[in-house]
């Protein structure tokens, strides 16, 4: 049985059983907007990794009935940017020992070189952008070891977009909002370190 927030039903519902289990694979797309009357606001929720493309299609295709876009989806037939690079971790820690490059982001094996491919090859509009495309500050340190890193490689390209240090500790303010609730034992303790290496290295 499937529960969707609110009472919605969600707009795809499947079952297989077996091993007397049943596997749900639905998602409800809630446009807060004829439901709430809140506008601009949409939510996707349930679904499983099997569903997700299909969830981006939906969302998509209500984000651009609103904007009055008319254009059909073709991630089905065209593969997403970046889509050709190795995901796995297996695959990215053999390209490490083989070819010895530059590490940047040391939980999710992201190398230097291909965050500057895509600085080259891609359009950004801020830092953001580039974490949800790279992979950058989506492991365990949250960015606390990598984005001073990536700001470097920003400044030296001429790409940070402004104040290096001002867009750095616009960072770490909106990653403390997000962690702070949840910092207990060991997570404290790397706070503390991440803490000490940029008010004494950094002088933030």
């Amino acid at each position: 049985m499937i529960r969707a927030y609110a009472g919605i039903r969600p707009l795809f519902q499947s079952e297989e059983k077996g091993n007397d289990r049943a596997i749900s694979r639905g998602f409800a797309l809630i446009d807060h907007g004829k439901r709430d009357g809140i506008k601009n606001l949409i939510t996707i929720t349930g679904g499983k990794l099997m569903t997700y493309r299909l969830m981006s299609e939906k969302t998509s295709d209500l984000i651009c009935e609103k904007i009055g876009k008319k254009v059909s989806c073709s991630t089905h037939v065209n593969p997403l940017p970046g889509a050709s690079r190795p995901t796995g971790s297996k695959e990215r820690l053999q390209q490490f020992l083989t070819g010895g490059e530059e590490i940047l982001c040391d939980c999710e094996l992201v190398r230097r070189k291909e965050v500057e491919a895509f600085l080259g090859e891609e359009k950004f509009r801020d830092l953001q952008d580039i974490l949800h495309r790279t992979r950058l500050a989506k492991g365990t340190c949250q960015g606390g070891f990598c984005v001073y890193r990536l700001l470097g490689v920003l400044h030296h390209l001429g790409k940070a977009g402004g104040d290096s240090n001002r867009i750095l500790k616009e960072f770490l303010e909106e990653r403390w909002k997000g962690i702070r609730p949840v910092l207990w034992g060991t997570a404290l303790k790397e706070e503390e370190l991440i803490e000490s290496i940029y008010k004494g290295i950094f002088n933030l």
